[in-house]
Formats: structure tokens, C-alpha cells, sequence
């Protein structure tokens, strides 16, 4: 797949990138424990996976391998990693949190508490992009589409000799990482969630 080829995904895909991600993930041991008690998980998860599109067409880049929206991956600049209250609002995405149950919201309180400080140290006086999300929807996985997304990113922070940072919760994506460049700087188990989960950086190449 011609990584040139990779489809810019725009604000009218939103629904369908969410569509994607949602099964993408849906056996992701992370985010089922992080919204196992939410009374409308459903809805929590809409409003979970709508924020970072929303997020990245505003402040970085969204692809996914064609139209069909197959998958997708968000990235974005690593000063603007740091999902705040007013990028939420300029990109329209502050009321996707109001989706949340009360556990669920404390969950994603836990994480951010662990992620955004270790980042914020791993990636100290670097430049970096950090890739928010990437995900195949499954009927498409094994064909090579997160390969081209992740090929694409990675080719961009060679060319701008920038790091490539990110969190994964699942050991055997981990290793599909370490095979594109990437190391890891700190493994850690958030209170409470207890799930396993690798922080990762790749240098520029």
C-alpha cells in the first residue's frame, strides 16, 4: 500500500472514524476495564473516540488507508499532546466528556495522572509528534493498514527529525512497534485499572 495514497480524513468522516475505532478496540483490556462501570457505555465510548478526531483535525492529522475508513490514526505536534480544556473547546469536542459516567471519568483522571507526566519527562527537550490513536476496525485487520498509517508517521518524523511517542496496552502490539523502531522507556500498571502499559518512543532515523 503506497503510503502517499492514504485517505485525509475530514470533519464529515467523523462519524465513521468512531464507528471504526469503536471496533477496533473493542476487546482492548484497557478500555474495557477504564469504562466497565459507565451506566451508558455505549455512549461514553461514542463521546471517547469522538474526541481525539475532533482533537486532530483541529490541531494535527488524521488519516485513514481509503475512503472506506478501514482504520485510523490521529497524531499530532507534541506541544499539543496535552488534550486541555480549551483545545477541547476549540475543537469542539468539551461535550464528548459530558458522555461519562462518574467511574469512567475517574478512570481516565488515573491514566492522565500517569501518561501525561511520564511523556512530559520521556520527551524533555525533544521534538516529537505523538500518535494519539491508530486502530483497524477487525474484519480489516492482518491486510496492512495499521502498517501504512504507522509507515506514514514514521516517515514524516525521519523527514522532520522528530521522535515519535507512544502508549500501548497490549504486549504483542508492543512488539509490533519495537519491529518499526520503537523502544521502550518505562512500562507501568495504573492504580486501580491494573493494566499493563508500554511507553514508547521512536528516535528519528
Amino acid at each position: 500500500m503506497n503510503i502517499n495514497n492514504l485517505y485525509k480524513v475530514e470533519r464529515k468522516d467523523v462519524e465513521r472514524c468512531v464507528t471504526t475505532l469503536k471496533d477496533a478496540f473493542r476487546d482492548d483490556p484497557l478500555w474495557r476495564e477504564v469504562f466497565r462501570d459507565d451506566p451508558n457505555k455505549d455512549q461514553a465510548l461514542t463521546g471517547f473516540y469522538t474526541m481525539p478526531i475532533l482533537y486532530g483535525l483541529k490541531f494535527g492529522k488524521v488519516f485513514a488507508p481509503s475512503a472506506g475508513i478501514e482504520g485510523v490514526a490521529v497524531w499530532l505536534p507534541g506541544e499539543k499532546s496535552f488534550m486541555g480544556f480549551l483545545g477541547l473547546l476549540r475543537c469542539g469536542a468539551l461535550s464528548c466528556g459530558a458522555k461519562f459516567g462518574k467511574s469512567t471519568m475517574n478512570n481516565l483522571s488515573r491514566l492522565g495522572k500517569h501518561l501525561v507526566p511520564d511523556r512530559k519527562r520521556h520527551m524533555k527537550d525533544k521534538k516529537y509528534t505523538y500518535l494519539l490513536i491508530i486502530g483497524v476496525k477487525s474484519e480489516h485487520q492482518g491486510k496492512g493498514y495499521g502498517g501504512a498509517l504507522l509507515k506514514k508517521i514514521v516517515a514524516e518524523c525521519d523527514e522532520s527529525n522528530r521522535y515519535l511517542y507512544l502508549e500501548t496496552e497490549s504486549e504483542g502490539t508492543a512488539m509490533f512497534y519495537e519491529k518499526h523502531g520503537f523502544n521502550t522507556v518505562q512500562k507501568i500498571n495504573v492504580d486501580r485499572i491494573n493494566v499493563p502499559m508500554w511507553e514508547m518512543a521512536r528516535p528519528p532515523q
